[in-house]
């Protein structure tokens, strides 16, 4: 009864580590994409003088 507790409990963790990172990548921070984008920017922008 216990090996069928710890997999239940693994199979739960990683479903709830599914559902996060779904919902995390569809509700994405709009702002820091853009501070992410500007800093690339930066930085290519740097490289070519």
């Amino acid at each position: 009864m216990g090996l069928e507790a710890v997999f239940f409990l693994e199979a739960l963790v990683l479903l709830t580590a599914l559902i996060y990172g779904v919902l995390s990548y569809r509700h994405r921070n709009r702002a820091l994409d853009r501070v992410a984008e500007d800093v690339t920017r930066g930085r290519y922008q740097r490289d070519e003088t």
